[in-house]
């Protein structure tokens, strides 16, 4: 995200939602009106008597035919965050699982942090997941539930278990000097005041919204509908959830251009049209906010994602990182999982096949089979394998849905790739531009319109005594259509040309000879997530219309009950680590609802592993905030009776 612009709107919003303590955010209160909207219309699919439904709703939880085996323990496919968490759930709980982990190299998923030279301590950048907006101490926020798995205390104990003692800040920001803009062959600062045109007239850019920016519009056209969201969970309303619904078919772009219009006293300030924007002020609005072709994608995900980012101090984000890299997340995790269940986790087994001994028996175990023909029985299997790689599997024995095998195919994924370059020093901030001008520059970002388009400066490395800064730089953060473009150059035989244009794009940002920093140059590390066998995109990023549509069919289990879907696409948390928490908690409780976990387990998953607001019957959140959840406010249940009541005693 190039420009917060929705901070000076969201700020209000977001301190008044502090002041309440409301246990959950503007994410949980999405996807759960998602939830039970449809479910309005669903339930009167049923029949009127359906005895599961009935005793939910009497505070019972219904037998199920899908009753666990004990010969057999939990398969967890892929040792990514959804599953890695999935497995310290069920550690907890004390159920056995085995992780089957594609990757013989690492562990971690899209977390992968590259070191450069093992040697030093900050040579290294992350590849994958790199910042982490945690909430402020004693409130809630969209990242509570990492920020709970940072601190917890089975990955605190010393030693290699001390993840807490490492997170240290990221400067979203610079820390020291500013960040350099580059559009339209203009130089300028992030922090410029007044802040540059950069020769808008020239995109053929009307003067009334050049004068008016970039930033002022999108806190017009986007920060109402952030706004009312917040404004539901303070009032109790769905005005916010109503609206959102209603342009949930919409990409940015079309409600730029079709629904959209300046607010009457906006218009007046900078004498706006009282229309649509026209497309050149949509591609120009696009090139400094987000990324090219981002605007096609859904309204949904730019919404949410102004509100991950808003950063209003005080109240709810505190940007961390790890030192060490985020690396150290998912290997704390391992190292304790060890500790408890020795070879649990098996790398180098790529999944080819997951089907059922008896698709017509609810007491089937399933078989997972590799690439080399090795085969696996679980009692369940939990599936943490990104959707696009899922449908590469053999899943026709897996039982899955129409609208599931649809969902697979048609929720999308975005591009991105990063490129790492290690130099012999941290020029970006020791060095001097053409005009002999100090660089300056400590942590924070860089933009511009040239292909590198983000260039990320290390928050690691500073003010650390006794350690040498990082010279290591993120030359090129980019997502969708600057990405796909970026990737045809990573390993395709093209690492010369790559070099050549990075080394180019970043001389010209920050003023320097090409030769200045070719000289300082020692090796370079692209990243293309979405040419990656093992993951084939970086992170979901739905089009219009995906959420209302297909991703409620994936919170349900397959296979007669038996395989459950994780992984950020399968929550309202996209591209963040988060969402893959709140997925694994989603498949264990939907195991543990199959199996009939007695209620001292479930009480048990409350305590420690939370309650999933989003999965909480609207009105719940008074009486199930005590590591308790009631099965009449449990949506989740509800949700598995709607749709797979053949599962169900009774039914």
């Amino acid at each position: 995200m190039i420009l917060n612009v929705l901070l000076p709107i969201l700020a209000t919003s977001q301190a008044a939602l502090a002041a309440t303590n409301v246990p959950y955010d503007v994410f949980s209160h999405y996807g759960r009106s998602l939830i039970e909207n449809a479910h309005t219309s669903q339930k009167s699919n049923l029949p009127a008597k359906h005895v599961a439904l009935s005793q939910a709703l009497q505070g019972r939880l219904p037998n199920t035919t899908c009753n666990s085996s004990t010969d057999y323990p939990i398969g967890i496919l892929g040792a990514g965050m959804a599953g890695l968490y999935t497995a310290l759930i069920l550690d907890d709980l004390g159920i056995p699982y085995e992780i089957l982990e594609a990757d013989s190299t690492r562990i971690g998923g899209r977390i992968y942090t590259h070191q450069f030279d093992p040697s030093k301590e900050f040579e290294y950048y992350d590849v994958g997941a790199m910042r982490f907006p945690l909430p402020q101490p004693g409130t809630h926020g969209v990242m509570s539930r990492l920020e709970h798995l940072f601190h917890y205390p089975p990955l605190n104990t010393g030693g290699d278990l001390a993840l807490a003692s490492k997170l240290i800040p990221y400067y979203y920001r610079a820390v020291n000097g500013t960040g350099r803009m580059y559009f339209n062959e203009v130089h300028s600062t992030v922090n410029a005041n007044p802040p540059s045109q950069f020769d808008a007239q020239a995109m053929d850019v009307p003067q009334p919204y050049i004068n008016a920016g970039v930033s002022n519009i999108l806190n017009d056209a986007i920060g109402p509908l952030a706004e009312a969201l917040f404004n539901d969970i303070n009032t109790g309303t769905t005005a916010g959830w109503q609206r959102m619904q209603e342009l949930d078919p919409h990409s940015t772009r079309s409600y730029l251009a079709f629904n959209y219009t300046p607010s009457a006293k906006f218009a007046q300030q900078y004498q706006l049209p009282e229309t649509p924007l026209d497309v050149d002020t949509i591609n120009w609005a696009e090139t400094f906010d987000k990324s090219t072709q981002w605007y096609d994608r859904a309204l949904t995900e730019t919404v949410l994602e102004a509100v991950a980012f808003g950063d209003v101090p005080g109240v709810t984000v505190d940007w961390k990182c790890l030192r060490g890299g985020s690396r150290q997340l998912p290997y704390t995790i391992k190292a304790y999982l060890d500790s408890r269940s020795p070879g649990s986790i098996k790398q180098g087994v790529q999944v080819a096949k997951i089907a059922s001994t008896d698709p017509g028996s609810t007491s089937s175990p399933l078989i997972v089979t590799s690439t080399t023909g090795d085969a696996y029985t679980y009692s369940h299997v939990i599936s943490t394998i990104p959707l696009p790689v899922m449908r590469t599997l053999d899943l026709t024995q897996a039982g899955l849905s129409i609208m599931q095998s649809n969902a697979l195919r048609q929720l999308q994924y975005g591009p991105s790739i990063k490129i790492g370059i290690q130099f012999t020093e941290p020029w970006w901030t020791t060095g001097v531009d053409k005009d002999g001008k100090p660089i300056g520059i400590v942590g924070g970002q860089s933009f511009t319109d040239l292909p590198i388009r983000t260039v990320v400066y290390p928050s690691y490395g500073v003010n650390t005594p006794g350690s040498a800064p990082s010279n290591v730089l993120i030359a090129s953060y980019c997502w969708t259509n600057d990405a796909e473009r970026m990737g045809n150059l990573i390993n395709t035989g093209a690492d010369e040309l790559l070099k050549d244009l990075v080394l180019r794009n970043l001389a010209t940002v920050h003023n320097v000879d090409y030769k200045y920093l070719k000289d300082r140059l020692v090796a370079v590390y692209p990243w293309d997530w979405n040419h990656n066998s093992l993951t084939m995109g970086a992170f979901a990023f739905f089009g219009p219309g995906n959420y209302l549509k297909l991703y409620e069919s994936l919170s349900v289990p397959a296979s007669n009950g038996r395989l459950h879907f994780a992984g950020e696409a399968i929550s309202v948390r996209h591209a963040w680590v988060v969402g893959a928490l709140d997925s694994a908690w989603v498949a264990v409780h939907n195991y543990l609802i199959m199996t009939h976990a007695s209620q001292d387990t479930l009480n048990k998953f409350y305590n420690n592993w939370g309650i999933n607001w989003e999965w909480t019957k609207s009105g719940a959140e008074s009486k199930n905030n005590n590591g308790t959840l009631a099965h009449e406010d449990n949506l989740l249940l509800e949700h598995l009776i709607i749709h797979r009541s053949d599962l169900f005693s009774g039914a």
